[in-house]
């Protein structure tokens, strides 16, 4: 689906962040091991989540979905699957169940579309095999056997956290427990007190220290089931938020919880260095655009949040630097060169680095035809970018925003936004 953005110079209205994907995620996964009912409340249904829902069901679990609540039913214990679990593009979806399908001491086979197929996967092998499970891979299927007893295993932490919230959220069902030790700093902590938090919620504790440099779950432990309410999302709400930054606007976003304990609630305070006047208030988050400035920010936490940065640093006066966003490289596509080359062919000023990138700003937006690689930030950051440009901006390939998003052009259209496909 290719869309074409007409340029807007102020937005109006007020949104409801869509839920969050990484909190619905853990959700049905915590309520896969845990004996009973667990009730997921305003979950997020994308193309992400589903995957997952489709992946706790194929591993034993009983999910009726009704509108604004799933509800999991489950015996606590992964069961060997009949069929391949087909993981579509969700990183999380495989990452978190390859470690709870090899509890169930059976050739277990996942699919996925190509890309995810070729994300970084071996530091998670790796460990695995520390415990006793052989993965192997083929070009487009990953099947995992073995039976993991527990006990230490070491994995890096710069590379995914997701690998080391698999890991802990099988690691309560393993018979000596687990510890994961940490062979490199840990980056996107917030990611991972996330699944600390869900898995505290089902009633398991897991003993670290400041620095998250280790993981320590005893054995003989057990999940209980537990009631979600999913709050909205910081990560697609990013998107809006700067939308309403560059075009002048204000914007209120509902439903967003405090930012401070979210993965990319940073939004607001780089909002706030570079200008928009932002703040958290009891209806969620409000931003008011203004003139915007350079900023330095390191998203070795935040990485999701580096395209729609350098979004915001082409509509801001000075030099914003992007660092410590190497992980960019390995998502749906190379986000540092897709961005990258997309903005500077709509007259951006914008190079690559290492681990991030350098945008000149201000910089004169012109129309154009864009793709969006079949990343779905992409193509939300592009058409944050279209609403600033001296023409209309065609995305390629806008389609992938159901990924994450689903309902993201119409609550673009919602603020006044005219999207033509």
């Amino acid at each position: 689906m290719n869309v074409t953005i007409i340029p807007r110079k102020d937005l109006s209205g007020e949104i409801t962040a869509p839920p969050s994907k990484a909190r619905t995620h853990r959700a049905l996964v915590a309520g896969l091991l845990s004996k009973g009912v667990t009730n997921i409340k305003n979950p997020l249904s994308c193309d992400d989540t589903k995957a997952t829902l489709h992946a706790v069901v194929t591993l034993g679990a009983k999910v009726d979905r009704t509108p604004g609540s799933w509800i999991v039913e489950s015996s606590g214990f992964p069961h060997h699957p009949n069929n391949e679990i087909y993981c579509g593009e969700s990183g999380a979806t495989l990452r978190f169940l390859i470690p709870i399908a090899s509890l169930t001491k059976s050739e277990v086979v996942f699919a996925g579309k190509d890309n995810l197929m070729r994300r970084p996967i071996n530091p998670l092998v790796e460990a695995l095999f520390e415990l006793g499970v052989e993965m192997t891979i083929h070009q487009d299927k990953i099947s995992v056997r073995g039976e993991p007893a527990g006990g230490t295993v070491h994995i890096r932490g710069d590379v995914s956290s997701q690998f080391i919230s698999g890991l802990l959220l099988a690691g309560p069902l393993m018979p000596r427990g687990l510890r994961a030790e940490l062979t490199s700093p840990l980056e996107s902590r917030k990611h991972l007190s996330l699944t600390l938090e869900t898995m505290e919620q089902h009633g398991i504790d897991v003993a670290t220290d400041h620095e998250m440099s280790f993981f320590e779950i005893g054995s003989g432990k057990a999940y209980s089931p537990a009631d979600h309410r999913i709050p909205g999302d910081f990560s697609s709400a990013a998107f809006l938020l700067s939308a309403a930054a560059i075009t002048h606007s204000e914007l209120l976003v509902r439903g967003l919880p405090s930012s401070d304990r979210e993965p990319d609630g940073l939004v607001v305070e780089i909002l706030s260095l570079m200008g928009a006047r932002s703040s958290v208030i009891d209806e969620g988050v409000l931003v008011i655009g203004a003139k915007l400035r350079g900023t330095r920010v390191d998203l070795r936490d935040n990485p999701d949040l580096g395209p729609i940065v350098a979004v915001l640093g082409c509509y801001a006066e000075g030099e914003t630097i992007i660092e410590g966003a190497a992980r960019l490289r390995y998502k749906e596509s190379d986000r540092l060169a897709t961005i990258s080359s997309e903005l500077a062919s709509l007259g951006a000023r914008i190079s690559e680095t290492e681990d991030g990138l350098n945008v000149h700003g201000p910089c004169s937006l012109n129309g154009g035809i864009v793709r969006s690689h079949g990343d779905h930030r992409i193509a939300m950051a592009l058409c944050v970018a279209a609403l600033g440009a001296n023409g209309e901006v065609q995305i390629q390939g806008a389609e992938c925003v159901s990924k994450s998003y689903p309902s993201f052009f119409d609550d673009l259209r919602s603020l006044g936004v005219e999207i033509v496909e």
